[in-house]
């Protein structure tokens, strides 16, 4: 599955790639771009091993804002 989150909190490079770490480490997330200036993270993943609401947890765990 492909999906697109909006994500409010990222400021630069950095949190690209506290998001980044953070969503790669779960298994089955094929690939992970987050921009900060557009506020949003691309997400690739196999929904067999992990669900999307597991994404978004691990994500505003780490302070950001899902919208």
């Amino acid at each position: 599955m492909k999906t697109v989150l909006n994500v409010k909190g990222m400021k630069c490079g950095g949190c690209e790639n506290t998001v980044r770490t953070t969503v790669q480490a779960y298994p089955g997330v094929q690939s992970v771009s987050p921009d900060h200036k557009a506020n949003t993270v691309e997400i690739e993943f196999d929904e067999g091993q992990v669900s999307l609401e597991t994404i978004k947890k691990a994500i505003a765990d780490q302070g950001f804002q899902l919208t």
